[in-house]
């Protein structure tokens, strides 16, 4: 269905709509908390399953709500002119960059990891569970301040990939297309695993995370065309889709545990 959806978009993707600079906070505002309550979720898996592959996908996710706000407050016209955070012209375009390259890195890792140690081992122990996830939260958080401080300290720095509301750039200089790539990857990598349930449905979020970089950044080429928006939906889409999952599982472990 995604995908029919995306092809019949494509012939329209760069199609000028109205500009709505609000639609920004409040996609985003949604999308965090999407993003925070699964990687709460996962964190929660992490410690009754004890994988490390499971602490890098719950970081994953607390990655993308972080790095989610700076995004949104730095976007011209959403909540000041040209942005909040000191933004400049090409803060948020890097912004989202860095927040659709990292997940999939983050998703990398979690297909990489060995299996063995997922049915819980001496390495796991209580306190050792504690300080991974207070390291990882931490190390997630000091991330996304590095790449904030990348985008607006460091911005004459960074290649140009924006100029006014046109990022055709990205793909020019063949950053989008990477990022494209890196999604690509993660997901081919997740179905050459074993897999769990929990991998299947994280395979189709990277499915419908490819619709989202390839109208928004791939081949749409400027903000409020049709792409900008249809792939931001796209995005919301994906991220829904192991919430829910998760949200399903841990209400049928609650009723086991009652019967």
């Amino acid at each position: 269905i995604a995908l029919v959806a995306f092809l019949a978009m494509v012939p329209f993707v760069r199609l000028p709509l109205a500009k709505m600079p609000a639609f920004i906070p409040s996609y985003e505002a949604a999308l965090f908390f999407i993003d925070l309550i699964t990687a709460v979720l996962l964190f929660d898996q992490f410690f009754r399953v004890r994988s490390g592959g499971i602490l890098f996908l719950a970081s994953g996710y607390l990655f993308d709500a972080f790095v989610i706000v700076p995004h949104a407050l730095s976007f011209p016209g959403a909540f000041a002119p040209t942005g909040l955070l000191g933004a400049k012209e090409q803060t948020t375009a890097w912004l989202y960059v860095f927040w659709h390259g990292g997940f999939p890195l983050f998703v990398l890792c979690y297909a990489l990891w060995g299996r063995g140690e997922a049915s819980g081992g001496s390495y796991w122990t209580s306190l050792r569970l504690k300080w991974a996830m207070i390291g990882s939260i931490f190390a997630v958080a000091a991330l996304t301040i590095i790449l904030v401080l990348m985008a607006t300290w460091g911005h004459d720095f960074l290649p140009v990939v924006m100029r006014g509301s046109d990022y055709s750039l990205l793909v020019k200089t063949g950053i989008s297309p990477a990022v494209w790539a890196l999604t690509l990857l993660a997901m081919v990598l997740l179905w050459r695993r074993e897999q769990r349930v929990m991998d299947l449905w994280l395979m189709l979020v990277m499915w419908i995370w490819l619709f989202d970089i390839a109208l928004s950044a791939v081949i749409g080429s400027t903000r409020f065309d049709l792409g900008f928006y249809a792939g931001r939906i796209f995005g919301l889409i994906a991220a829904s889709f192991l919430l829910v999952t998760l949200i399903v599982e841990s209400a049928q472990i609650y009723a086991n545990a009652l019967g």
